[in-house]
């Protein structure tokens, strides 16, 4: 049998959002008999489930010890300890980067160390961050991050303008990776769903209105509420269903209870069977703010739910079925609970679009796997 290629990713950390499910997906779908992929991570102090579901596949974990890029003083012992590790693992054939510029110094030692295929991959339209001062960094670093790949890749062909360049995307230079998910975990179980809507103490006349994602500043929790308070106020029976943590979790709660709305939202926090909880759901909504192409919009519209999507800021190619409407978020949020609420709302089954678009995980999980042979 002949060698595995080994492969490299870069990841911040892995807690379980949009990156690090894609990345996990893929590689339980390739043929790890002949491809090995190891993860370099930085070091925020903390231990995230995904590290163990990871190893369980076979990868390597590796970690910047006590590396955590939140202030510029982090930078020296970052480049010293990135270039003791390529010094000690230059092994790698392939070096596949799911990070924003602000890391580029991993492709840069990555180069200095002989690793010849060196992936930028763009998962976002904008900055995590909203100082000026880091967001200005992050343009600057685009540069260097463009020298130093060899390969340019994107969810989204926006996520591509927005990190490589209008004229990198023309040009042709930039591969396109579908955000794909394993739909069988998504199609509809109505067992499923009413067993969970019961366990909820949900009644059939309940009207479930769902969203998956962080609270952070980028998903617009805040405006969710505001929408969902409007909803409310039409349709008393109506629930919220939020899954998700984060730094503005707190924050949220106290805005539903200001708005006494306690009873009408439930927080769910992290959950790994989010594809059930979907099915407990009548409709999907995501008011974000940026977005590059949300998986979890992918995983919604899977399932079969009536999703509504915030125009603009998130990428029209994550529309896949017919059940996705995009709206302004210049309209405010009563019209967002009308537009909703006078919607055809009932749930389609779209596996063939699913199959015409090519979002099956199979499918890119060998696109990336013979990519990795091939190159």
């Amino acid at each position: 049998m002949s060698e595995k290629v080994k492969v490299l990713y870069f990841v911040d950390r892995l807690l379980r959002g949009g990156i690090q499910t894609f990345v996990y997906e893929n590689i339980k779908h390739m043929n790890r008999n002949k491809v090995q992929i190891d993860f370099l991570l930085l070091d925020d102090g903390n231990k995230y489930e995904m590290e163990d579901d990871l190893k369980e596949l076979g990868c390597n974990i590796y970690k910047l010890n006590n590396v955590w890029l939140d202030r510029v003083s982090s930078f020296p012992k970052y480049i010293r300890k990135l270039d003791n590790f390529f010094k000690n693992h230059n092994d790698y054939k392939v070096v596949h980067m799911h990070a924003s510029s602000k890391n580029f110094l991993v492709l840069k030692y990555a180069k200095k160390y002989g690793i010849k295929v060196r992936i930028a991959h763009s998962h976002n339209i904008d900055f995590q961050t909203k100082n000026k001062i880091k967001k200005f960094a992050g343009v600057i670093f685009k540069i260097p991050l463009k020298i130093y790949a060899t390969h340019y890749f994107a969810c989204a062909e926006v996520a591509g303008k927005w990190l490589f360049g209008e004229r990198q995307v023309r040009k042709g230079n930039v591969k396109v990776i579908h955000n794909a998910i394993d739909y069988k975990k998504f199609k509809l179980n109505n067992d499923i769903r009413n067993n969970i809507r019961k366990d909820l103490s949900i009644q059939d006349n309940n009207i479930i209105i769902g969203n998956v994602g962080r609270f952070t500043n980028q998903k617009n929790h805040s405006f969710l509420i505001d929408i969902f308070y409007e909803i409310y106020k039409i349709n008393n029976k109506a629930i919220l269903m939020l899954v998700g943590t984060g730094e503005k979790e707190d924050e949220i709660k106290n805005k539903v209870r200001k708005l006494k709305l306690e009873k009408n939202v439930l927080f769910m926090g992290f959950r790994k069977n989010v594809n059930e909880l979907m099915w407990a759901m009548d409709v999907f909504v995501m008011p974000s703010l940026y977005e590059g192409l949300p998986v979890v919009g992918i995983e919604a519209q899977a399932t079969g739910l009536p999703c509504f999507m915030s125009k603009d800021v998130i990428t029209s190619e994550v529309k896949i079925t017919d059940s996705l409407k995009f709206i302004s978020l210049k309209k405010t949020a009563k019209e967002w609970a009308e537009i909703i609420l006078n919607s055809d709302l009932k749930r389609r089954n779209t596996e063939t679009e699913f199959k015409n678009a090519k979002y099956f995980i199979e499918d890119t999980a060998k696109e990336l796997q013979d990519f990795y042979l091939n190159v």
